[in-house]
């Protein structure tokens, strides 16, 4: 992980995808030029949220006296703006992009709608294609767009809505020529975040055997290096992570790297046996493919928090 610098951080909202869905995100620049372009996509966990919306609903609850749990205040510093920051840290020679979900259930539950059909808390109803893929390179395309046309000073202030932080040196290099859509991706998913991943898992297969001849969707496919599930989770009782054979020889075949990276609180909870029932096989079924996946299990002999399983977030980037 580096430490010391930071990346020009931009809030955009409202960033227009596949047929008029939307998603407000969080984009960041590289912190050090390469000569191969790459670009870090995340989708978060349950809570996470932007930082001024966490603390906001943190306020409401004081002042309606509501009790709080003290590990829901623990969670404002894993706010979607300080995950940006992280993994600018994590990973300097990529652009971040942190895609906010497309509503907060009761302020606290994710919902990736726009990648994925959701119930009420997010609990997935994953489907041969939701056009997740195509949804996630409109935004790349409309992020690139709004980034090049960027016209205000930039300044050191709060983010809000289209706001650079930073300074102007900063922005000549990275903003040139930019094309998120046709970089190198890695795609990352934390906790209820996986979601996304797994139904980008649905649309491979969907894409690789009954439209074949859909070579635009097919080399934005060929653009994903890396996928990281990062402790994965959800309310629902079945499907935290995908078991399906034929799905997972279809994504072992792409030559996507597979990381796995769990917590004790996830995969060890007798409550939720299935989960790590399901990652086991979800990570057998893959290695049996061929694919190229690593596991690390962390903090396998702690107490399982909830803190831990956020702290997740950083103990993948030391890996």
């Amino acid at each position: 992980m580096r430490d010391g610098a930071e990346s020009v951080a931009l809030k955009l909202k409202g960033v227009v995808g596949y047929k008029g869905r939307q998603n407000d995100v969080i984009y960041c620049h590289p912190l050090e030029k390469s000569e191969r372009t790459a670009a870090v996509v995340y989708f978060g966990g349950d809570i996470q949220d932007f930082g001024e919306n966490m603390q906001s609903s943190l306020d409401r609850s004081n002042k309606k006296g509501s009790s709080i749990d003290e590990d829901n205040k623990n969670c404002l510093k894993w706010n979607l703006d300080y995950v940006a920051s992280l993994l600018g840290s994590c990973f300097p020679t990529s652009h971040i992009i942190v895609v906010r979900p497309a509503r907060m259930e009761f302020k606290m539950f994710s919902c990736f709608d726009n990648f994925v059909p959701s119930h009420n808390c997010g609990v997935p109803e994953h489907t041969p294609t939701h056009y997740a893929l195509h949804h996630l390179e409109e935004l790349l395309k409309c992020i690139s767009d709004r980034v090049r046309t960027k016209k205000r000073p930039l300044e050191e202030s709060p983010l809000e809505d289209g706001e650079i932080v930073g300074s102007p040196e900063q922005t000549e290099w990275w903003s040139q020529d930019l094309d998120l859509d046709m970089c190198n991706l890695t795609l990352i998913g934390f906790s209820k975040g996986c979601v996304v991943l797994n139904q980008f898992i649905y649309e491979f297969h969907y894409l690789k055997t009954l439209t074949p001849d859909n070579e635009i969707l097919g080399r934005f496919v060929d653009r994903i290096t890396d996928m990281y599930w990062l402790d994965g989770g959800h309310p629902g009782h079945k499907n935290t992570w995908i078991t399906s054979r034929c799905l997972l020889e279809t994504l072992s075949r792409l030559g996507i790297k597979i990381h796995v990276h769990v917590t004790p609180y996830q995969v060890r909870d007798e409550r939720r046996a299935w989960i790590g029932n399901e990652q086991k096989l979800f990570s057998e079924l893959l290695r049996a493919a061929g694919a190229e996946i690593d596991e690390s299990m962390h903090f396998e002999n702690d107490t399982p928090t909830l803190q831990n399983h956020f702290q997740v977030l950083t103990a993948f980037c030391m890996n």
